[in-house]
């Protein structure tokens, strides 16, 4: 009896419309730490071998609004950008796209996805939800 009135009051849940409040969420970039080997080569050593300028948190702005990511490159010494989007519950890419100054793509699926941004001086990650 008790599974059944839950089972009726889970149906009627999901027959009520869902309405979504846009509002624009930033979405928190995180670095990714790479870890250099540990032999004696220094690339700062060989011009011609530097490294390129580490990525920050701060080098890009992603938002999510409603079901829309956006991603705005705000230092202009990245020439281009990689973004891979996954949604972390079926491990579907949803978005792998190169780009220069800004994406906006629409998620099509509700749930928890993980954002990915590539540059030449490293990579950045942050997580967001689709409702």
């Amino acid at each position: 009896m008790k599974k059944s009135l839950l089972a009726l009051a889970v149906g009627a849940l999901l027959a009520m419309p869902c309405v979504l409040h846009a509002e624009e969420i930033e979405i928190q970039l995180v670095e990714v730490i790479q870890m250099t080997p540990l032999s004696g080569y220094d690339p700062l050593d060989d011009p011609e071998q530097s490294e390129p300028t580490p990525t920050r948190p701060n080098d890009f702005r992603a938002t999510i609004n409603g079901n829309t990511l956006s991603i705005e490159k705000r230092e202009e010494a990245i020439p281009s950008a990689q973004a891979t989007v996954v949604n972390a519950t079926t491990g579907g890419v949803v978005v792998n796209q190169q780009f220069t100054t800004t994406l906006s793509e629409q998620i099509s699926a509700q749930g928890v996805y993980a954002l990915r941004i590539e540059t030449a001086g490293g990579a950045l990650v942050g997580q967001f939800v689709v409702q």
